[in-house]
């Protein structure tokens, strides 16, 4: 290259069926070269001659530059200062072709002007993390179900300690990389020993916290003998499904129908989330985006009524159902379950990180305000509403209410289970089968839905 260099960066050559050579990248007006540490030109090409250039990010300044010659060479340069050298190149590119950029472009790029960090996100859908944590999942029940020794005794055969624990140690692995894969969403700049300490707190919280959960199942697998053996195992030695089997025989000897304590449950359940997300949905959207006397007030005693918890607040609500005539009727529950603060609380503050400029330009198409509520703002915030889901859910299906509900028809399965839980040394094994019953449909329902509660917790949504 004849003309003066007015920019240059260390970094190494990569071309297809070559070997990589280090050297250093040397830009002038109109031209490039890319030189070796020995002086020699390996690649030279005019500013007129690119088809398509393409920079990828790297951590910090540095990054990967892609450039394509009208002649159908490829090459790539791994460049120290390749934001600089990218920019150099784009600006001086007579060719360059017109791209339409999004917001969201010209910020990334302001971003990198700045010298902030980006995080490259990986290209893998969500579906696909969800699907993997799944069978996560399922590989881990599978793992506890074959150490519990269900499968031995029904093939008949046993395998020495050291084999299983060689088999545990490669199904755990295996779950590991599922559960990093899936969550491998982004891509930091911090080493290789940050991500290590990093991943390793937390598996070490992962175990803590998996722990209740497999211990309950463990119990539920337990024989008699091994419930009171101390000091308590958390695998079963001589795991068995009586326990299931005689809450079964249990629950059909009641007088009540057990699928009529389901009923109750499941009915309570569905209208109550249902009534509480539409509800909360609704008064968040009038407190989030529109200014009227008194609006800051009324969250404001929505914010304190957070800090009341169910035992404060229940001879209050006693009280306010019996003036109204609703004890021992489904209404007990239902009216409570729609006026809970937590929905109304999350979908307000959700809700707020909507653009104001969204609404207005519904406003000016013509849109009422059932239909911006509708079609607009619920599809924007639906990782909101799934997680005041999710709550709502939990608390109702877990719900006994027994100081509201008196005749039996109405009570609800985990009342019934309590009863069973109540029934003394000889129904241990049916208790404890009965936790892992109660406690069965809200872990599913927050595992397939978790990455949408952490968005929720985490993101204020796009600010104006």
């Amino acid at each position: 290259m004849n003309e003066s260099i007015l920019t240059r960066s260390p970094g190494t050559l990569s071309i297809p069926g070559s070997a990589n050579a280090r050297g250093e990248l040397q830009l002038g007006e109109t031209s490039a070269c890319f030189v070796s540490r020995k002086g020699e030109e390996l690649v030279a090409f005019s500013y007129h001659d690119i088809v398509r250039l393409k920079n990828v990010r790297n951590g910090g300044v540095s990054s990967t530059i892609t450039v394509t010659l009208n002649d159908d060479s490829t090459f790539d340069m791994h460049l120290k200062s390749g934001l600089a050298c990218h920019s150099f190149i784009d600006k001086h590119w007579p060719n360059k072709p017109r791209q339409v950029k999004s917001r969201a472009d010209e910020l990334r790029r302001m971003a990198e002007l700045r010298g902030e960090r980006i995080q490259t996100p990986l290209a893998m859908s969500a579906k696909k993390h969800r699907n993997e944590r799944i069978a996560a999942l399922v590989i881990a029940l599978l793992l506890i179900f074959f150490d519990s020794g269900v499968v031995q005794k029904l093939f008949h055969f046993e395998l020495s300690t050291g084999f299983m624990v060689l088999i545990n140690l490669a199904v755990i692995a295996v779950i590991l990389i599922l559960l990093g894969s899936s969550f491998k969403r982004r891509r930091p700049n911090r080493s290789i020993g940050g991500d290590m300490g990093i991943y390793f707190l937390l598996i070490v919280m992962a175990c803590l916290m998996a722990f209740p959960l497999v211990f309950a199942i463990g119990m539920s697998l337990k024989p008699l003998d091994e419930l009171f053996r101390f000091p308590p195992t958390v695998f079963p030695r001589h795991a068995t499904f009586k326990n299931f089997s005689d809450l079964i025989v249990v629950m059909g000897e009641s007088w009540v129908p057990f699928s009529r304590y389901l009923f109750n449950t499941v009915f309570i359940t569905f209208v109550g989330t249902a009534g509480h997300l539409l509800l909360a949905s609704m008064a968040a959207f009038v407190l989030a985006k529109y200014d009227f006397p008194g609006g800051r007030t009324f969250f404001g005693v929505v914010t304190t009524a957070l800090m009341f918890s169910g035992y404060v607040t229940g001879i209050p609500n006693y009280v306010i159902m019996s003036k109204l005539g609703m004890i021992d009727t489904y209404w007990a529950l239902l009216l409570p379950a729609f006026a809970a603060p937590i929905g109304l609380f999350l979908m307000k503050q959700f809700m707020e990180g909507l653009p104001t400029a969204l609404i207005e330009a519904a406003h000016i198409d013509g849109a009422g305000e059932f239909r911006i509520f509708w079609s607009i703002v619920m599809p924007n915030v639906k990782p909101a509403w799934l997680t005041v889901m999710i709550f709502s859910v939990q608390s109702l299906w877990n719900t006994s209410a027994s100081t509201v509900i008196y005749s039996e028809a109405k009570k609800t399965l985990v009342y019934a289970l309590q009863q069973i839980q109540a029934g003394g040394i000889a129904r241990t094994g049916t208790a404890a089968a009965v936790t892992v019953v109660v406690m069965i449909v809200p872990i599913i329902l927050f595992v397939i839905n978790q990455s949408r509660i952490l968005e929720t917790m985490a993101s204020s949504g796009i600010k104006d």
